[in-house]
């Protein structure tokens, strides 16, 4: 198959992904996750492949990225929310070792592409196992962010219940007659 081919296989299949994530579960989540991951993958991978560690002879775009726009705003992005679904209420450890379920397979897949197809070009200093090393590191960097903006919600969120909550104490000594009266006399008044 030709490489041309190969890579609109992968972005229909990105896109269609996409829409049928973005149907199930929060929206808010699946964009949150989805443009953290496309701004961690393309700024550490136009990093590596500045130092032509990695390289994509064949991509789209190829005279203003040098990156494989594909994989790094569709492909790994949408993985990453797979990754969160799949761990959004499981323990640590689960969480830890869901990550290989997702980062064995596409280090495979890369690896085939790498062999078989000029998408993917590795330098003498990267291997396999660096591309698995840093998708499972990104893959965690995710979901310790969202881990973290959870629990600052929940801390925003509880600190506001307990200010709605708030003792009417420093209302003691007010005299609230005017109040009650000009109520009074609103509730009177037909419009």
């Amino acid at each position: 198959m030709k490489d041309k081919t190969i890579l609109r296989i992968i972005t229909v299949l990105g896109i269609s992904g996409g829409i049928f994530l973005l149907r199930k579960g929060s929206i808010k989540d699946f964009f949150l996750i989805f443009l953290f991951k496309s701004v961690v993958s393309s700024l550490i991978d136009a990093s590596i492949s500045k130092k032509k560690l990695v390289q994509y002879p064949y991509r789209y775009f190829k005279d203003s990225f040098k990156i494989n726009i594909v994989f790094d705003f569709l492909i790994f992005p949408l993985v990453c929310v797979i990754y969160s679904k799949l761990t959004n209420k499981a323990d640590t450890l689960k969480t830890v070792l869901t990550v290989f379920l997702l980062s064995v397979p596409m280090t495979i897949i890369e690896e085939i592409l790498r062999r078989k197809t000029r998408l993917v070009k590795y330098s003498k200093k990267w291997s396999w196992f660096h591309t698995l090393a840093y998708l499972t590191v990104t893959f965690w960097s995710s979901r310790l962010f969202v881990a973290a903006l959870r629990f600052l919600e929940q801390k925003r969120d509880s600190e506001e219940e307990s200010d709605n909550h708030a003792d009417p104490a420093p209302l003691k000594g007010v005299d609230l007659k005017g109040i009650e009266e000009t109520e009074a006399i609103l509730r009177n008044i037909n419009y």
